[in-house]
């Protein structure tokens, strides 16, 4: 029989106080970062998003280790990407909160970017976990050296990251719906109903990321959406074609046409936004 032992380390309040994310309050808990390049707050919390149980995200940028915390809190571990890219993660409790820091090489941000530099790049081929690196920096809150983000927004704009990554977007949307048709096709229209949903995800992401908003996570798309109206698809738009499901008389077939329309319809205009942008 499956009988788990559960033992808490460190008991979690019930209710939390967002911490002080000033600088100079975050340097009474972790001082070893005054030996950081740049040090900036980021995801979620930073942007207004977070709820009771978010992590507070915290990028820290060095070419020297930095002394953190060590504590029943806390827990370290080293991070690789397939680029060769490495860092170090440290997670632990900063005034009742969660907070997630990330150690990065100073370069790191440029040697992301580096091949959309070099000229355009038609599809983005950065993995996952440099994705939602990118995404990260182009929201951060800086903390020290503000400077050092400021340098990085400007190569995010003038790199052909934004076009890339919304041309793929494009892509992974057209395959979804080349799904569709061929489930229709073939009388599965549950499996159809659901590529078309996804569909309608990867369409709404493209036109975000075209318009510089670099989040590729479905939980967040509403607000995307509201903060970022002129990427062409409203709010409420995407939750009456998309989110409120079938309608009422409506099969899943129908669902699955009238929502896979609806997503190439997005992708048309897109192609026209691309040339517009080019």
């Amino acid at each position: 029989m499956f009988d788990p032992n559960i033992d808490v380390i460190v008991a979690q309040p019930r209710f939390r106080q967002p911490p002080d994310m000033s600088f100079d309050g975050i340097l009474k808990r972790f001082p070893g970062l005054a030996e950081a390049e740049a040090v900036c707050w980021t995801g979620s919390t930073a942007i207004g998003w977070g709820n009771v149980y978010s992590d507070y995200d915290l990028f820290a940028f060095s070419d020297q280790t930095l002394e953190l915390p060590v504590d029943e809190t806390m827990e370290t571990w080293p991070g690789v990407d397939k680029s060769g890219i490495r860092w170090d993660n440290w997670m632990g409790e900063y005034e009742q909160a969660r907070v997630d820091l990330t150690v990065w090489p100073t370069a790191t941000f440029a040697t992301v970017l580096k091949p959309y530099l070099a000229g355009e790049v038609e599809l983005c081929g950065t993995s996952e976990g440099m994705l939602a690196f990118v995404y990260r920096m182009s929201i951060a809150t800086p903390l020290k050296n503000d400077a050092f983000f400021q340098q990085a927004r400007e190569l995010l704009e003038k790199s052909s990251f934004r076009r890339a990554r919304a041309r793929t977007a494009k892509v992974w949307a057209e395959n979804s719906l080349i799904d569709v048709a061929g489930q229709l096709d073939n009388d599965d229209e549950a499996s159809a109903r659901i590529s078309a949903r996804v569909a309608a995800f990867r369409a709404t992401d493209a036109c975000l990321a075209l318009f510089g908003d670099f989040c590729h996570d479905e939980k967040w798309t509403m607000r995307r959406l509201a903060a970022k109206p002129e990427c062409g698809i409203g709010a409420d738009e995407f939750r009456s074609m998309v989110l409120d499901g079938a309608r009422p008389g409506e099969s899943d077939g129908d669902c699955a046409l009238r929502v896979a329309r609806w997503a190439q319809g997005h992708l048309v205009r897109l192609e026209g936004e691309f040339l517009a942008t080019a």
